[in-house]
């Protein structure tokens, strides 16, 4: 984890991420770092009550490489970038890759594929 200190633990909902950080939890709400489209005010309203009309970005996403080498590099100030498990699995299906994207579009989240 990079962009925080002493991340141990990271973990990702439908509408926020939380990190421990230094023994204490940082929540990072995505809907304060996702770029939303125009006009943005009235998409995080429609948002706020439910409407997902079509999922806005919060993080960059890298699949290639080993396993632990893939991350989500999330919109905020600082970046703040999650690497993978070193045990994660090296097919898509199954992993806590997966898992993360699956999470955040439950909530209307999507990322953008680096490649």
């Amino acid at each position: 984890m990079d962009g925080l200190a002493g991340v141990t633990e990271v973990i990702v909902r439908p509408a926020r991420i939380e990190l421990r950080s230094n023994g204490r939890w940082v929540v990072v709400r995505l809907a304060n770092i996702a770029r939303w489209p125009g006009p943005a005010k009235v998409r995080r309203l429609l948002a706020r009550i439910g409407w997902h009309p079509r999922p806005v970005m919060v993080a960059d996403r890298s699949w290639s490489g080993p396993p632990h080498g893939r991350s989500f590099r999330f919109y905020t100030d600082p970046v703040m970038v999650v690497c993978m498990p070193a045990d994660e699995p090296s097919k898509l299906g199954g992993s806590c890759f997966a898992r993360v994207q699956e999470v955040m579009r439950a909530g209307g989240f999507h990322t953008f594929n680096l490649g």
